[in-house]
């Protein structure tokens, strides 16, 4: 598996390339479903209604991918973090001091947003500490980091973290409080 995870593509042969690829995976895996009998309905309206579903599929995941962006793996994250063991990875992941996502198939992933220089971007800790200690998975604190929030002039938490200043950040912080404050009663 590659260290990163990225699937935006801007020229056409990349797109043309990702067609090819997804088409691929799609047949063998359609074929492992009717081999497997867990496709029986071969009717026109079933056909219809797959394509349109897989269409509605590729039109969500890039709506995630223009938002989250790239995905490292744990080994990336390993080297970007210089060096690093799988264990300090999971005991920054267990201390809520590094985000990590698991997809429905349950790869691990972690998104890349969260590093900058070698490092996990300056700020950051604070808030995971704050949202990931109330409970919250890493979706949820993924998308509360890339929202575009009211509250701070519809900037995003990485936005004001990158942003450098110190009232902004205390005023994200005390969002993030009662935010993870609401998730925690609501749970």
């Amino acid at each position: 598996m590659s260290n990163v995870i990225d699937h935006r593509q801007d020229d056409l042969s990349s797109a043309e390339n990702w067609r090819e690829r997804v088409l691929d995976g799609v047949g063998r895996r359609l074929e492992q479903m009717v081999a497997s009998n867990e496709v029986t309905d071969f009717s026109g309206e079933s056909e219809r209604a797959t394509i349109n579903a897989m269409a509605d599929a590729v039109l969500a995941a890039n709506r995630i991918n223009d938002r989250l962006g790239a995905f490292y793996t744990t080994d990336r994250v390993r080297k970007v973090l210089g060096g690093i063991s799988r264990q300090a990875v999971s005991e920054r992941v267990k201390n809520d001091r590094l985000l990590r996502v698991t997809t429905a198939d349950g790869v691990i992933l972690f998104p890349r947003f969260q590093f900058a220089n070698g490092a996990v971007l300056p700020g950051l800790q604070k808030l995971l500490k704050i949202l990931l200690g109330a409970g919250a998975d890493g979706w949820t604190v993924a998308y509360w980091l890339t929202a575009r929030l009211a509250q701070l002039g519809e900037s995003t938490a990485l936005d004001v973290l990158a942003s450098g200043d110190s009232d902004r950040i205390a005023d994200l912080q005390r969002l993030a409080t009662d935010d993870a404050a609401s998730w925690h009663a609501a749970a």
